[in-house]
């Protein structure tokens, strides 16, 4: 059998006021459900990409899905965790059932919130995710791992500011006409160049 995407659904990227994680979970199945022409009935198993580390009290989240719709209680639901390739982690585990004939649909469902989270607080969370004996005092957190792959590259290959100024501003363009983007504004390649103090350095060479 061969796996393949019959439907989807997407919440917006951004601060999401008056939303929960439990909330955003259930609308996107439920609208993935939908959009597919699945009922919960029909489902086999339920896969949650959930990278917590601390961003929830809830540690179990899988469970969260089953609230969308009283017919996806007792299938069986799993948590997985992979740093930034927890979505595509989750989407290969529904693969890997259907390949393996355990199931015939599968439920994926990706889910992350930090806005609820102090700004030093996600920081510390996002850190989990690298290895900390080496990086756990980097300065500026996560994003400082980040900065210092950025240091390596530019003392490797030479200053690529300007490259990472044109992939900023090609990616605010393809916000602009995507209505699930957390910013759609077309800010160009001179600002994105520029430092400035709404476009500062936050790890390294990074703006």
């Amino acid at each position: 059998m061969t796996a393949c995407i019959v439907g989807w659904a997407h919440s917006r990227f951004g601060k999401l006021e008056g939303e929960t994680l439990e909330n955003l979970i259930v609308k996107v199945a439920t609208d993935a459900l939908d959009h597919a022409g699945i009922g919960p009935d029909e489902v086999d198993e339920i896969v949650l990409g959930h990278f917590n580390a601390g961003f929830s009290a809830q540690d179990f989240t899988a469970s969260l899905v089953l609230q969308a719709d009283d017919r996806l209680r007792f299938k069986p639901a799993t948590r997985v965790e992979n740093a930034c390739a927890t979505g595509s982690a989750a989407v290969r585990q529904g693969i890997r059932a259907i390949d393996a004939n355990a199931a015939r649909i599968v439920l994926v469902v990706g889910a992350e919130q930090m806005t609820t989270t102090p700004g030093p607080e996600i920081g510390k969370n996002l850190l989990k995710a690298s290895y900390l004996p080496e990086d756990g005092e980097t300065p500026a957190g996560f994003a400082g791992v980040f900065g210092k792959i950025a240091q390596a590259y530019f003392q490797r290959y030479g200053n690529q500011s300007d490259a990472l100024a044109m992939i900023a501003a090609k990616n605010h363009k393809n916000g602009v006409d995507n209505p699930y983007a957390q910013m759609r504004k077309d800010f160009g390649y001179e600002f994105c160049r520029q430092e400035s103090e709404k476009n500062p350095f936050v790890a390294g060479p990074l703006k």
